[in-house]
């Protein structure tokens, strides 16, 4: 393993990086450790950018690729415990690993300096596009994410979908905001899971749980625009609203005659579930945005 380091620091409202480049002896993909720093958060924001072979000897541009973690995860998850790295040869993508908390990739409305929504959109997707050779089109950018980074996935695409021509929602714990009016949902989730949904989204319904609900999203979206959906759940999740959410959220964007895959397959709420399903999704934007694999 190469491990080299490169600094740079200029003003705050600007950014600030720290980049670490990893040289993996399966390809020459490498991953990066980037940060900037954040008006959202008042604070530095760490992300992995996984560039793809060839890519220090190209002038080409590539697909992005927005990967988000789950719930008690971090920026460091997709690459550290799945085959991502693997998985990744012979694609032609910039991967994006963004760090968001346990935020529900979304601006709290009781906590200061916790927008992560704004964090996504208005910081980090600019920010890899000016620094990285991204082709910078709704037509060449795909999310993806895993529980609550499915839920983010799903929320993103359909709130911005000038942005997303792809969003691949794993195991998607779509269920909040409006779940917080379920007892049977509440008692299921731990503490720690209802006081991090209370603390984005309020504890009584309000303008910001429409705003963040997925399925009024659906309700508004124009199909015309809509990303393309890729929706999976494992038949042995243990959180049962899982299933059924997806399932529903299935039929909504069915309703709306707007493009989407639906599975439910053998697989728990677990990484040897997700490590699969990402497999399917990196093959999915793939034959979608219809670059050419080497």
């Amino acid at each position: 393993m190469i491990i080299t380091t490169k600094g740079e620091t200029m003003k705050p409202k600007y950014l600030f990086f720290i980049s670490i480049f990893f040289q993996f002896s399966l390809s020459q993909i490498t991953v990066v450790e980037d940060s900037l720093f954040s008006q959202s958060l008042n604070t530095i924001s760490k992300f992995y950018a996984v560039l793809p072979d060839g890519y220090s000897k190209t002038q080409e541009r590539y697909v992005s690729v927005y990967l988000l973690h789950g719930f008690n995860g971090d920026y460091t998850n997709w690459v550290k415990q799945p085959n991502l790295i693997k998985y990744l040869k012979g694609y032609e993508y910039i991967v994006i690993c963004p760090d968001a908390k346990n935020s529900w990739y979304s601006n709290s409305i009781t906590l200061q300096n916790a927008n992560y929504e704004d964090l996504i959109i208005k910081e980090i997707i600019p920010y890899v596009d000016k620094k990285y050779r991204t082709r910078q089109s709704k037509f060449s950018r795909a999310i993806a994410g895993l529980s609550m980074g499915g839920y983010g996935a799903a929320k993103l695409g359909l709130k911005y979908p000038g942005m997303f021509f792809f969003a691949g929602c794993i195991s998607p714990s779509i269920q909040f905001p409006a779940g917080l009016e379920d007892s049977a949902i509440v008692a299921r989730r731990s503490k720690e899971t209802i006081k991090s949904v209370r603390e984005m989204f309020g504890e009584k319904r309000n303008e910001s749980w429409s705003a963040n609900d997925i399925f009024e999203l659906t309700e508004k979206i124009n199909p015309n625009t809509a990303p393309y959906f890729y929706l999976s759940a494992g038949s042995q999740d243990g959180i049962p609203e899982v299933i059924e959410q997806t399932h529903i959220f299935a039929a909504s964007l069915r309703k709306k005659s707007i493009a989407f895959e639906m599975h439910e397959t053998t697989g728990a709420h677990d990484w040897k579930f997700w490590d699969s399903e990402i497999e399917v999704v990196l093959k999915r934007i793939f034959e979608i945005s219809g670059k050419k694999r080497k």
